[in-house]
């Protein structure tokens, strides 16, 4: 969904350009105050201040403005007459007539291959040699109520009355971008922003697919959100499945980084991008996981999920504090945990899609924190890493091999007993109830994949020298799990 304009006046309308692979009669656009009622979690929170029916596959509908006062809206492009997002919502303002932009800008299209520049066209009132037109990340650092916020990813003068320039986009990632034309080498604004994409100009060969626990939203270290950010930037990442974002980390991270993101609720899973996301699914399992279909260029998807599964109790700690059998242990994995129910569960929710990528459509692939060993880990070349035992047959990881997905840690390093892969527990090396007992050191933390697609590499990472806890505040490393790296190669 994308709107004709940012900024709107109360005799004006507003268009909306849509599309989507769930077509229906009663899809809708709704009209929510910022902040305000808008759906959260798919869920009614209040009414719509204006709506309209947006049918079919694509199509462009108007609003009309008159009737909202001035200020901050959002506009939601939802499913069937109910609250599914179909698409992220499109922040926009309604604005005095006193504050009448004294300039025009329109670009020459929406969509922009990788590498073409933007053809800007302008015109204004208070002509300047150093007008300009300046190319921000959305959402992301553009001017807000005309000062600045931070610097311009590309920028050109528009001098004169009237004219037309085109900026390059070389260097520039596929993403959402947003224009502003701005006044004598200043920031208040000439017209109102206009939003575009870059697009892939070929399609993706590979897919870098992370899973990281971000371990409350890396408010457990100093400057979290710039060390994350660090972190991703440095793996090279394409998608990232986060977990413990508490319900806002995915899209600070988005922004920083200029990516896409589909973010869920306060239990953390959620999903980062540079490619665009062009479907979200979920959440379902009261927030325990989600998806987001990818745009990779040139027809080419992906689909990725995110999940993180309940934590208690933990399997190795009724193996090695316990000393329970196999068999009492795989039972605690079905109940009480509910981990055996959970990851079914999600893999019902997603079998659409994974049914589409044996079938050989997009590629799929689940990551997360299942909070659970693998039986691909626990057997008897590796009994000596597992408190001696040589073999537990983990359900939680044994679902998703049964629902035809592979580990693609395991593909690439076969043998748990050279590569263990331990994720759990980067920086707790004792246990927190039992300090005497060190903590069982495990690999929880997976990127799961079926179809299309082919692990190359994979890499457990951390950056810096972490410190334990209660140290670990200054650590470089954000998170007390290791993040799960896999690079796969596309067809």
């Amino acid at each position: 969904m994308r709107l004709n304009r940012l900024d709107y006046q109360a005799n004006q309308q507003i268009t909306v350009t849509y599309t989507t692979t769930r077509s229906s009669s009663r899809n809708w656009v709704g009209i929510y105050a910022d902040p305000g009622n808008g759906p959260v979690n798919d869920q009614y929170l209040g009414g719509s201040l204006k709506w309209k029916y947006a049918p079919g596959a694509s199509g462009r509908i108007s609003i009309p403005a008159s009737g909202l006062r001035a200020g901050a809206y959002v506009a939601y492009y939802l499913h069937n007459n109910g609250y599914t997002w179909l698409a992220n919502p499109v922040k926009f303002r309604i604005t005095n007539a006193a504050r009448t932009p004294t300039g025009s800008m329109s670009l020459d299209r929406f969509d922009h291959p990788a590498g073409t520049p933007v053809s800007v066209t302008y015109r204004t009132s208070r002509p300047t040699p150093r007008n300009w037109v300046g190319i921000f990340t959305d959402p992301g650092n553009g001017p807000v109520n005309d000062r600045f916020v931070g610097r311009a990813t590309k920028w050109a003068y528009a001098a004169g009355s009237s004219g037309r320039l085109t900026i390059p986009t070389d260097g520039l990632s596929p993403g959402h971008y947003v224009a502003y034309y701005l006044y004598n080498d200043g920031y208040r604004r000439m017209a109102s922003p206009l939003k575009f994409r870059i697009l892939p100009s070929t399609a993706a060969t590979t897919l870098k697919v992370m899973s990281f626990n971000t371990w409350n939203a890396a408010t457990e270290v100093s400057s979290g959100l710039a060390k994350a950010t660090r972190f991703i930037a440095s793996s090279r990442a394409d998608v990232v499945a986060l977990q413990e974002t508490k319900g806002y980390f995915a899209r600070d991270l988005a922004r920083t980084l200029g990516w896409y993101y589909h973010q869920g609720t306060s239990l953390g899973p959620a999903i980062i991008s540079r490619y665009a996301i062009t479907q979200t699914f979920g959440p379902v399992l009261d927030g325990r996981g989600l998806g987001a279909r990818l745009n990779l260029g040139a027809g080419k998807e992906a689909v990725v999920w995110s999940v993180h599964l309940v934590s208690t109790p933990y399997g190795p700690y009724n193996a090695c504090f316990e000393g329970m059998t196999p068999t009492q242990i795989e039972d605690i994995e079905r109940q009480p945990s509910g981990r055996f129910d959970q990851i079914n569960e999600i893999l019902n929710s997603a079998k659409p899609q994974i049914d589409a990528a044996k079938s050989g459509a997009a590629p799929f692939f689940l990551a997360g924190d299942f909070n659970s060993p693998s039986h691909l880990d626990w057997v008897p070349a590796a009994a000596s890493q597992n408190c001696g035992y040589p073999s537990v047959n983990w359900p939680t990881t044994r679902a998703v091999a049964d629902a035809g997905l592979k580990d693609s840690y395991r593909v690439v390093h076969p043998d748990p007993a050279t590569s263990p892969g331990d994720t759990w527990a980067a920086m707790v090396p004792k246990n927190k109830d039992f300090p005497e007992l060190d903590e069982p050191q495990d690999r929880i933390d997976y990127v799961h994949y079926t179809g299309p697609a082919t692990p190359v590499s994979s890499t457990v990472e951390v950056r810096g020298t972490p410190q334990p806890e209660p140290n670990h505040y200054n650590n470089e490393w954000v998170s007390n799990h290791r993040a799960v790296l896999t690079t796969f190669n596309l067809p």
